[in-house]
């Protein structure tokens, strides 16, 4: 039997339907982030001991490999998942390294992989983002178990 002759009313209307899912996923490249926190978060010096963050920035790590900083999309679902890396900065750590002789290091940008789980409007006007941030190894925090 030849695959023509496999084509049944039922096969072509599971393929349309394939097809018609498949356009509703879009992949894309993340090619510039900006974000700023509203609030502070307790961030780990070791497993026992944190310090506040004050604000914090993030954008598009320009080390980073263009190939991760990828997203999709899937307009059906109203989800979106995307994995970026990201230079996160902590100027609220500025006063904790002037005042308490904290290392300045600190206030270095700090590597991070991002991977983002979010729900996108029902209007698609914006999403919500949970996630998760990854420190890369040479980050003071890389391998902190605190917080």
């Amino acid at each position: 039997m030849t695959e023509h002759q496999n084509l049944t009313p039922q096969a072509v209307a599971a393929r349309r339907a394939t097809a018609e899912r498949a356009n509703s996923q879009v992949l894309f490249g993340v090619k510039a982030l900006y974000g700023l926190s509203r609030q502070s978060v307790a961030m780990p010096l070791n497993e026992v001991e944190s310090i506040e963050s004050g604000q914090i920035c993030l954008t598009v790590d320009p080390e980073a490999d263009a190939g991760g900083n990828v997203g999709a999309v899937d307009f059906d679902r109203k989800a979106l998942r995307v994995r970026y890396g990201a230079h996160i900065v902590f100027p609220g750590l500025h006063r904790l390294v002037t005042e308490k002789k904290f290392d300045a290091a600190l206030l270095d940008p700090v590597r991070v992989t991002a991977t983002d789980e979010c729900s996108v409007s029902e209007d698609y006007s914006g999403w919500q983002a949970f996630g998760c941030l990854e420190f890369l190894p040479g980050s003071p925090w890389a391998g902190a178990r605190g917080g």
